[in-house]
């Protein structure tokens, strides 16, 4: 099997162009977010149980959000921050 570059959200190894391996990649994020219908869940996680590069592309993803989830931290802003950006626009206009 060859090993080709990818873009995100992008299965990592040469599927052949495969539709269901495709469909996959884009069911990806509503599936990790908790946010897929009931019929993509089944959809993929049927297809996932059986294809190896799709599982893979899965759990990478995964790992990916549960990472960023865990250290990537909001940022609280002053609460006049709008209304300041917003003054300097007027006078500067």
């Amino acid at each position: 099997m060859k090993t080709i570059a990818t873009k995100p959200n992008q299965v990592s190894a040469n599927s052949g162009g495969n539709p269901d391996c495709e469909k996959i990649v884009s069911l990806l994020d509503i599936i990790i977010d908790g946010e897929a219908t009931e019929e993509d869940r089944t959809y993929f996680f049927s297809h996932v149980e059986t294809c190896q590069e799709c599982f893979a592309a899965h759990q990478k993803h995964e790992q990916l959000k549960r990472f960023l989830r865990e250290n990537i931290q909001r940022k609280v802003v002053p609460t006049n921050l709008l209304s300041s950006i917003q003054s300097v626009i007027k006078t500067t206009a």
